[in-house]
Formats: structure tokens, sequence, C-alpha cells
């Protein structure tokens, strides 16, 4: 078995077995529309795909490469997705060696970090990838949310033109993905998407956006500007029907706090299955003592996590991530 980076047809190819196999039954949308960022064609230098003797493709794998902000300056997170393995070739061990040969392509790139997302928790422990950080989902159903506007503000669907706007107010958030130009644009505009924006005389002063096509139905998993705004849009997606969940990542307390103030149903998760990739690099970064490689700290030690009793427990960094950043 051949793993390499895949030409553009063979890129194609990959796409099309990522959504055979990979989608849920529910999806109306591509994968590619849902994740434009990681499947993108200008991405597929990050992406690996395992070919037979015969130029079959057996498997593939790709990875995004975004600086999240923390407490300690930037720091570069390899994210892991569309790990797919075709189902001949299933049992062969093809996703463990994807998976390893693109974490050693990042090594040089200076990533001290890689996040995935997975219902298969068990596998990627034996990868070294264990439950890390921490956010809070919150469901909106019961909650006593402001229902008047006042005269000088509406509520309408996000345009192409307000991506600008949006953006400037996502650069506020204190934890969040250090997104590249074109990122918001791709991200903004999924077809499996709806924004909302509250806008008042001076422009855009809130928006949430509600799904991420299959990967978040009925759920907010960005919202972005004044808080009292947000909540006036949350009233408005749940009168509309377009979600009742919402997800509030670690950075973002103070508004987890006033939603369960106002009656909201909430819970505490991690962020994603984290692994330590550099923790030299780390340990630099954050001011920490070098340890041996096999006195490694674990992703906790550094991210935090959730206690048994649903509470946060604080690492050394403290990073966020918003829905639309998940791979």
């Amino acid at each position: 078995m051949q793993i390499d980076k895949p030409s553009a047809a063979e890129h194609a190819e990959f796409l099309r077995l990522v959504d055979a196999e990979i989608r849920p039954d529910r999806a109306k949308t591509h994968a590619w529309e849902d994740f434009p960022l990681i499947l993108h064609d200008s991405n597929r230098d990050s992406v690996l795909i395992a070919r037979d003797e015969t130029g079959r493709i057996a498997g593939g794998i790709a990875g995004l490469i975004r600086e999240f902000s923390s407490d300690y300056g930037p720091v570069a997170v390899a994210g892991i997705g569309s790990v797919v393995t075709h189902p001949d070739f299933r049992g062969r061990g093809i996703s463990r060696r994807l998976q390893e040969n693109l974490l050693a392509e990042f090594a040089p790139r200076s990533v001290p970090l890689a996040v995935l997302w997975t219902d298969q928790p068990e596998i990627y422990a034996g990868r070294g990838f264990h439950a890390a950080g921490w956010e809070f989902h919150l469901n909106i159903q019961d909650a006593d949310l402001p229902t008047a506007l006042g005269s000088e503000k509406r509520i309408r669907p996000l345009q192409g033109s307000d991506v600008g706007a949006v953006s400037r107010l996502y650069d506020q958030h204190p934890c969040r993905t250090l997104r590249r130009p074109g990122d918001a644009e791709a991200l903004y505009m999924m077809p499996g998407t709806r924004g909302l924006v509250l806008e008042g005389a001076a422009g855009v002063e809130a928006v949430v956006f509600c799904g991420k096509g299959a990967d978040f139905p009925g759920y907010i998993g960005e919202w972005d500007g004044d808080a009292s705004g947000v909540l006036m849009l949350l009233e408005h997606a749940r009168r509309e029907n377009l979600a009742h969940n919402i997800l509030v990542p670690a950075g973002e307390e103070v508004f987890a706090e006033t939603l369960v103030k106002s009656g909201a149903g909430w819970a505490v998760r991690t962020s994603g299955f984290w692994r330590v990739l550099d923790q030299a690099g780390l340990s630099r970064l954050c001011g920490v003592a070098v340890l041996s490689a096999d006195e490694a700290h674990p992703p906790t030690y550094w991210l935090g996590d959730v206690n048994d009793q649903g509470g946060i427990r604080p690492g050394i960094l403290k990073i966020g991530v918003w829905g639309f950043d998940s791979v």
C-alpha cells in the first residue's frame, strides 16, 4: 500500500469517497460544502491517500493547520478530519498509517497540537488522542430571551456584503481561530448554513449562524457581536425553529453564565480529542520546564478538561474552538 499526496483527479476521487462513506444519511449537502477549508483543492498539500498496487484509492485523510489565539500568543493546531477507508480495504490499519504519516509531515512545520472529533474515542486513544479542553452546550428552548428589537434595529438574513463586518465582530473574541484571508467568506457562505444579522443604525451589530450543513443541525455554532444583540437573534432563531442549541467555546464563560441565568439548560463537554505533537515547543511557549519524552504531559495538562461532576479543570492554555472551525 502506497501513501502519497493526491493528484487533482485523485483528490476529487477522495472527496467522492468521503461523501459516500462518512456522511450522515440526513445530509443534503456535500462534504466539501460543509468543510470548505480542509477539503478545498488549495489545501490538497495537507491531504494524503493510500493506493493499492493497482492504483485504486483505499483511503484518505486531510489536515488543516491554523493558529489559535491563547493566553500565551498564537498556537498552531492541526485539525485532522475526513479520515476514510474504502469498505473493500477496512481492517488493514490503513487509517492509522495515514494518520501517522500526516502528523509526521506536520512535524517540521512547528505544529505543537493536533485535534480531531470522533464517535470512536477508544480507537484514537490508542493513537495518542485524548479528550481535553472544554466548551459549553446550552439548550435555549425554555430560556427567557428578549423579544423587543427597538425601532432602529432589524433582523435579516446574512448577505455576502456582510462578511467583512462579521469578521471584525468575530475577531473580538478572546479565544478563536486566527482565520486566513478567504476563510471567513468560505465558512459564512456555506450552503447548509443560515446566518442571521442584527442590523442597527451603524450597521451590523450581531450575528448568529444556524447549522453547518449536516454537521450541526439545530445548533448555533458561531455567534458574534454585542451580547444583547446575540440574545435577540437567539430568540428569533428559536421562534423560526432554526436552532434550539448553542455552542459556547472556552473564553466565553460570561455569555454562558448569562444564558444559564436566563433558564437555558447546559452541560460542559470537552472541546475535542487532542494530541501533543511538540511538547518542547509548548513548554517554551508557556514557560514550562521541558520534560523528557517518557515524562510527557498529557493533553489535559495543557488544555484542561471536564471533571466527573461537569466542572471545568483549567489547564495551562485556554483554547476555544468555534463550531465552524471543527473539521
